[in-house]
């Protein structure tokens, strides 16, 4: 075969195979398929609102993700997703954009001269450093004293001056502790679920505008019921971290200082006469009424169990006599 039949040939193999390409593009375009020559990267391979690509990121954590099938009448070509690229957030993102926030706690156990007084002056420390009581209660012991307990709620900028202010009223601080608990991260986490939360509903209100069928709008109602279940939870959690880190607390327990001294109440010795008698009369009472109690449930049962117990002997007694058998 000479050198320029070859090249012939080869040419015409290269034609046929151009031709044919192009016939097949012809025909997906035709048919509605995608070019082969366009690929599959376009805006024609999205879905509507952009949800094809993403749908498994938009279901809410514990829910099945939607089966194509299921929303088949919902889901077309349409443009990519509104949202930008940071929409969907996470707590790692956004850590660096909160304030730290710290949960803090003090805890004091002191020794007064007066319980009452030292509730009054540890509530006006509280209104002064922006605060207020939380609770607060006393009760007297039997020996006079009175023990007391209060928690207070001052921002977290005067937690340090207010434990101040209150060991300063103190005679003796027995006890005193302070905690804090760092929740920044947590706290970004939770934005950050609650963010994609409210990014998913409103996709799915955007998907229950396209439904077309009753089992669509049920379906995604189903989802949407869900995703507001989880945002009002986590706004929940994210409003007492928030009151935890921006509010500290601070209990304390209050006993007054034992002291030797004269009795101040009035020593009256008719009283304690009269008290002595009463209790003496109570006293008789109390034997007279167990004595009749006694006579007549004892003699109640006592008299029938006697009368048994002679019948029982008499017998035993007539059944020994019958054998020639000697009385005991």
């Amino acid at each position: 075969m000479t050198p320029q039949r070859t090249k012939k040939m080869v040419l015409i193999a290269a034609g046929a195979a151009v031709g044919l390409v192009l016939i097949a593009a012809a025909v997906s375009l035709t048919q509605g398929g995608p070019s082969p020559l366009r690929g599959y990267g376009g805006s024609e391979g999205s879905m509507a609102l952009g949800l094809r690509d993403s749908k498994t990121s938009m279901v809410a954590p514990g829910m099945p993700p939607m089966a194509e099938s299921d929303m088949g009448a919902v889901y077309a070509p349409s443009a990519p997703s509104p949202y930008p690229p940071d929409y969907y957030q996470t707590g790692g993102q956004t850590a660096a954009e909160v304030d730290q926030k710290i949960i803090k706690n003090g805890s004091l156990r002191v020794t007064v001269d007066n319980v009452s007084n030292s509730l009054d002056r540890i509530s006006a420390i509280a209104k002064d450093r922006d605060g207020f009581v939380q609770s607060s209660s006393a009760s007297e012991r039997e020996d006079g004293k009175h023990d007391g307990q209060v928690t207070i709620r001052v921002p977290v900028v005067h937690f340090e001056a207010a434990m101040a202010d209150v060991k300063a009223l103190a005679k003796v601080v027995n006890y005193e502790s302070a905690t804090g608990q760092d929740v920044t991260e947590q706290y970004t986490d939770l934005q950050a679920q609650l963010r994609n939360a409210k990014a998913q509903e409103e996709e799915y209100l955007r998907i229950m505008k396209k439904a077309e069928t009753v089992e669509d709008i049920l379906k995604v109602q189903e989802r949407l019921g869900y995703v507001r279940g989880q945002i009002e939870s986590l706004e929940g959690r994210i409003k007492y971290l928030e009151n935890q880190t921006s509010l500290s607390t601070i209990t304390v327990s209050l006993t007054e200082e034992v002291l030797v001294q004269a009795p101040t109440k009035e020593f009256r010795p008719g009283s304690v006469v009269r008290e002595a008698l009463q209790t003496l009369i109570v006293l008789g009472q109390n034997i007279v009424s167990a004595s009749i109690w006694i006579a007549i449930v004892g003699g109640g049962i006592g008299v029938p169990a006697l009368i048994l117990v002679l019948i029982v002997r008499a017998l035993v007694r007539a059944s020994r006599a019958k054998r020639g058998m000697p009385r005991q």
